[in-house]
């Protein structure tokens, strides 16, 4: 399957929060923060589809779109990146988006202070 860009994966992180199908209205509604035109959405709609990550199905006068992969499909994606990039180390890998500025101090504490949180449950 083909990457999905960010604003595609907005979209499917909507669709498996809602755990039904959607209506292309109640998809709109979902992403009113970034304030991305109905055929903006459309386009986003359509690629999504011919890439295999959702189908679409009529529904009387409506079309409902719902996803064809689980939210672990991009999970596992995102660990083959880790063990590719950065030689299956997660260690390696937060250095890396913090030394490219991608991750402040402030996400680092807060990363921190869940990993610690994480040990105590053990």
């Amino acid at each position: 399957m083909k990457k999905l860009s960010d604003s595609e994966l907005e979209i499917m992180v909507r669709l498996w929060e809602a755990e039904r199908p959607l209506s292309f209205d109640e998809i709109y509604q979902a992403l009113d923060e970034h304030q991305w035109t109905a055929s903006t959405i459309r386009t986003f709609l359509r690629r999504i589809i011919v890439k295999g990550y959702i189908k679409s199905e009529p529904n009387g006068r409506i079309k409902l779109y719902s996803p064809n992969v689980s939210r672990d499909y991009i999970n596992r994606q995102s660990q083959n990146i880790i063990n590719r990039l950065y030689d299956d180390s997660v260690q390696n890998f937060i250095a890396g988006l913090y030394q490219n500025n991608a991750l402040s101090k402030q996400d680092l504490q807060e990363l921190k202070a869940y990993l610690e949180e994480l040990l105590q449950e053990d």
